[in-house]
Parts: structure tokens; sequence; C-alpha cells
């Protein structure tokens, strides 16, 4: 034991003595020389909404590292920097407020941090997207809320932020709403029927903004019909179900990707089709329709109806609606035609906010998914107590497939 503990003391100071500092040397040494400056042709500068890209000519120096633009978005903000390395030679100036001239001041940097002398850069970018926004908002008053329309023709990413002013002037934010799609609209729910002064700001990611846009509207009444009343009817015609995926599923409060109603694949109506969709077809083919039908439990003027698609991966997709038409009754039929019905809705569905084929999805769109479609019925319709919901094609473009997670009924029943 006590060779052991001798040998380790040997050890430890064979190695204390033989190890010596590290010095950490640079791989280029700092000659203090400065790069050349970048050069840029006269035709070099490809300007577009809110930015330009600038094409330019690196110098002759075996140490460069990278090209930074130096640049103000506003007039008196703070300076920004934008780097590409010395493997590019364009780089990308964006996030301006407005469509002006503005300076760009380009440096080469070596692999010291030595500076060129600046090359200005005169660039003119276009009108900035949130521009278009601010310049195309507009609101009014709808059954709970309001509606907002705009439009986003460069489709850049936009924030519209909903206030409504108190008596004094303080500001009590109400939504946000994010877009990037060429057009846009958006419900603003929850709201009393009484007359509101609303301020909305639009700005964009690098908080560039318009000014307050004002608006007093006053917001109808309306009601959400209570789900415990409502109740699944099945009438000769209507889309049975498949895999247990039961109609009562569409007003349990579940709404996900696994949860409601889903029809069979494939199925035909056994008892023939019915004279009002005898005829329908899209591009080309025969399609026959899925019919649902739900009893809101009392008779009611019914002013909105939401619902929501199958979500997860399935929200611009497979059985999901895409065009429907929505019926209304106050009493029931016996041979399960549209005998004594009103088409409250036609040829109606969502719209999805970028506009891309199947599920290619951006955020926008599956934030509008998730929050589910309205659709807005006229007052000028008769009451009813018994919706039918007819699916006449499905996010597939076929009518092969028919499931939603959850519908809401609104209205008033006073």
């Amino acid at each position: 034991m006590k060779n052991l503990k001798t040998f380790i003391v040997i050890a430890c100071l064979a190695v204390l003595f033989g190890c010596e500092e590290d010095t950490v040397t640079s791989l280029v040494a700092d000659d203090g020389v400065a790069p050349g400056p970048v050069s840029v042709a006269a035709n070099a500068v490809e300007n577009f909404s809110g930015g330009s890209k600038i094409t330019y000519n690196l110098p002759d120096d075996d140490d460069l590292l990278y090209v930074v633009a130096e640049y103000q978005r506003t007039d008196g903000s703070e300076l920004v920097s934008v780097k590409s390395s010395v493997f590019n030679n364009t780089l990308t100036v964006e996030g301006f407020a407005n469509a002006q001239e503005y300076t760009v001041n380009l440096y080469a940097v070596d692999q010291s941090e030595n500076r060129s002398e600046p090359t200005i850069v005169t660039i003119s970018p276009e009108e900035p997207p949130y521009t278009y926004v601010c310049e195309t908002v507009q609101a009014e008053a709808t059954y709970g809320g309001i509606q907002l329309y705009w439009e986003n023709p460069k489709t850049g990413l936009v924030t519209i932020e909903v206030y409504i002013e108190e008596e004094g002037g303080n500001l009590i934010f109400k939504d946000a709403i994010y877009t990037e799609g060429p057009t846009g609209e958006r419900l603003v729910l929850g709201l009393d029927a009484v007359e509101t002064k609303f301020v909305f700001i639009v700005r964009d990611r690098y908080n560039n903004r318009c000014g307050y846009i004002r608006e007093t509207l006053t917001p109808l009444y309306i009601q959400l019909f209570d789900r415990a009343n409502y109740q699944a009817v099945y009438q000769k015609h209507d889309t049975p179900d498949a895999y247990g995926w039961i109609l009562p599923n569409t007003f349990d409060g579940v709404i996900s990707g696994n949860n409601g109603f889903h029809s069979p694949p494939g199925w035909v109506d056994p008892d023939g089709e019915l004279p009002e969709y005898a005829d329908w077809s899209y591009d080309g083919i025969d399609l026959y329709p899925a019919i649902v039908t739900w009893d809101i439990g009392e008779l009611v003027q019914l002013y909105r109806f939401k619902y929501w698609p199958r979500l997860g991966n399935y929200m611009w997709r497979h059985g999901n609606p895409h065009l429907f038409d929505l019926w209304g009754t106050d009493k029931l039929n016996a041979d399960g035609t549209f005998d004594g019905w009103t088409l409250l809705l036609e040829n109606v569905g969502p719209v999805k906010p970028s506009g891309q084929p199947d599920n290619d999805n951006t955020t926008e769109d599956e934030e509008a998914a998730t929050a589910g479609f309205n659709f807005e019925i006229s007052p000028d319709m008769p009451k009813v107590r018994y919706i039918r919901f007819v699916q006449k094609l499905a996010q597939n473009r076929t009518n092969t497939l028919f499931h939603i997670s959850e519908v809401e009924f609104y209205g008033d029943n006073r």
C-alpha cells in the first residue's frame, strides 16, 4: 500500500512539472492592413417591397472574411447591420418603412476585423407590405363583434392589433391578427352590443407602423345556443357514420384530429339522389353529396354557423369540407327530402389564407383551421330549429369522404 501511494505522488509530480502553459495564437496574423473596398455596378441593385438586393464584386484580398452592410430603416433610427460571407456576392437589406431613397454603406472585412473604406450605395425600396394593409383594412359591425377585411398583395408578415378605446384614451387590447396572405378577413367576437370605439394598429416585424386607424361601431346582439340542447337527427338520405365517429361527437366540445363525425368512404345513397343535387358535378365528374342533420333544440333566428374541421394532419385536406350548402327548417318531414326547407347558405366554404395547395400549410393556415370557420346567415331568413349540412366537395376535390370535428350555432332566441 505504501509503495502504491509513493507511485501516485511521483506520477502527479511528473505531470505537474512536465506541463507547460499553453499559448493560443491566431491562425492569421493581424497585418493592420484593411482590405480594398467592394465595388458595385450602377445596375446592381434590385429593389422590392420594403427592401433591396445588392450585388457587388469582392476585393482581391487573401484574408477577406465577409461583407457587412450598415443602414437605417427610417430616418434617424438605430444603425442596422447585415453580413454576407466571402462565398457570396449578394446581400439583402430590408425592413424599410417607406418607399424612398436610402443610403447603405458596404464594408469588406478581413479575418483580423480590419474594415475597408465604405462603398456607398443608394437604394430605392418599393412600398413596404404593411402600408398596403394600412390603406385597405376595413371594419364593419357584425353579430357579437366586428369583421375585419384587408389586402396584403406583397404577402409580407403583418400584424393587425385590435383595441377598444376607453374614455380618456386608454387602449384595451382585444386581439392580434398575424397575416401574410394576399387578402384576409377576421372576426373579432365576444363584444357587447353597444357603441364602441375601436383602434387598429398595423405593424410589420421591424415595428414599422402607420398611425392609429379608428372606427366607431356597434356590434349586433347574438348568443351561442347551448350545445346541451343539440341533438343528432337521422333522416332518410342522410349519410351514416363510420369508425365510431358518430354525429353527437360534433357537439361534445372536443375539437381535435381524432374526434367528430366521419362518413364511410365512397358511400352512395341507397335511396337515390335528392333532386336538388342530382346534377351536381365538379370538374366534369358526378358527385354524391354527404348530408347530416342537427336539431338546435329550439326555434331561433340563426345568424351564424361555425364549424371546426378535423385537425392535425387533416386541416386542409382529405374529407374536410371545401364546398357546402346549409339548409334550415322549423319542422322535419317524413320522407327526408328538402320539401319545406330553406337554403340558408349556398356554395360556401373556408378560404385558406395562403392559397397553397393541400396540406402545404403556413402558420396562418393552421391558426385559421384551429380557430374554426364562421359563416354569416342573413337576418332575412326565417326562424329555424333543424339544420342540414350538405357537403358538396371535400378538400381532396372529390366527395368520397366527409369528416368534421365540431359545430356551433349562434343567433337570437328572444
